[in-house]
């Protein structure tokens, strides 16, 4: 107990700093940016776990969002540098300390968002010099004890458009059996999400539950993506996955049509930024918990989980929520705290979305906390 009070009052631990921004291309593992891990991570005993025993382990986690998962910057300069591309959205290039960071703060997984469209060739190949740094960034956080989560994340072809549903399948096809071929290795401790919020973008239906059409096609692309999965060898027959409604949304419509691939190792995973004015509008209400209504409306949203998918043995990860910062820290540590007291009265895992902006709780240059207490609140 002292240990963990102590890592919480230095928040992450302090190093000064963790890496130079000169230093740090060369201090991302045991590998230069681009080259393939030398091994496989060692395995830790196996033990067979129900999905819902599993998802209980990932507990508390983090997005280390913005990194990975930039998108649109090859566009704009076609011969930028991996490096330079991964530090494309402002954050610097993922390094080992911020894992052991993270760990040492108290979350037990990372959810790691990946974009892979600028990355791939005509035909769908994903170029060697990313997937190499993926599966680098993966070992890092890996060695530091954490479970991890990977995703296809801000992909333009994943655009609900169903006048093109045969391309957008067989890319995924192509995608997601390139991805469990490299991790066939893996053991359970990684875990693949096949959609990052699948919508139709630019419509009327793009933050809604979605429409009939648009809810069958999520079925057949989480279908689609566990079948892909489960072909590819290795210990890619016993991964966890995770599988979503429309857009991860948490409305009734989309939860009651989302229908689930026969699979005995799947979990639910949603996104729940509730209320939305609070947790996602710079522009709008700035304080928490003198409205019980909107207590209630939180408290709904989680009855909804639990009578769709937990009431019968269905996992649920809320692999995405938060709020962000407009100079209202006590607001949103009250905020955390009746969140994180939902996840667990429900039994449903939760990850904050971090994306080294105005969702940071890590700093990623020094391995400080930005917001101890509202850390504290998510991991104590």
């Amino acid at each position: 107990m002292a240990k963990k009070l102590l890592a919480l009052m230095i928040c992450f631990f302090m190093i000064t700093p963790l890496v130079s921004q000169a230093a740090e291309q060369s201090a991302v593992g045991s590998a230069s940016i681009g080259t393939t891990a030398k091994k496989t991570p060692a395995e830790k005993p196996a033990k067979t776990l129900t999905a819902a025993e599993f998802a209980a382990k990932l507990n508390c986690g983090i997005n280390l969002g913005n990194s990975l998962d930039v998108a649109h910057m090859l566009q704009y300069n076609p011969n930028m540098s991996l490096a330079e591309y991964e530090k494309g959205w402002g954050n610097p290039l993922i390094a080992q300390a911020q894992f052991t960071a993270i760990h040492n703060a108290g979350f037990q997984t990372v959810r790691i968002p990946v974009s892979w469209d600028e990355h791939l060739e005509a035909d769908g190949t994903i170029k060697a010099d990313f997937l190499n740094r993926v599966q680098e960034v993966v070992d890092m956080a890996l060695a530091s004890d954490l479970y991890v989560i990977i995703d296809t994340h801000h992909e333009d072809w994943l655009n609900l458009d169903l006048n093109k549903k045969a391309d957008i399948t067989k890319r995924l096809t192509v995608v997601w059996k390139q991805i469990a071929v490299r991790f066939q290795e893996y053991d359970e401790r990684l875990v693949f999400e096949g959609l990052n919020e699948p919508r139709l973008k630019n419509s009327s239906h793009e933050w809604t539950g979605g429409t009939a059409q648009l809810q069958a096609f999520v079925n057949e692309l989480n279908q689609t993506f566990v079948t892909t999965v489960r072909s590819a060898g290795g210990k890619n027959a016993q991964r966890f996955l995770m599988v979503c409604p429309y857009c991860h949304r948490v409305e009734e419509d989309a939860l009651a049509a989302l229908s689930l691939p026969e699979d005995d190792r799947l979990i639910v995973a949603v996104h729940l930024y509730q209320p939305s004015n609070f947790c996602l509008d710079t522009n709008s209400a700035k304080s928490w918990g003198a409205d019980k209504t909107e207590l209630q409306n939180l408290e709904q949203k989680f009855l909804l989980l639990q009578n769709y998918f937990v009431s019968k043995g269905i996992p649920v990860v809320i692999t995405e929520f938060g709020c962000v910062n407009k100079e209202n820290t006590q607001d949103r540590i009250r905020w955390t705290q009746d969140f994180v007291k939902y996840c667990r009265q429900f039994g449903m895992s939760y990850l904050w979305w971090d994306n080294g902006g105005d969702f940071q709780l890590l700093n990623r240059e020094n391995g400080t906390c930005v917001y101890p207490e509202i850390v504290q609140a998510l991991t104590k």
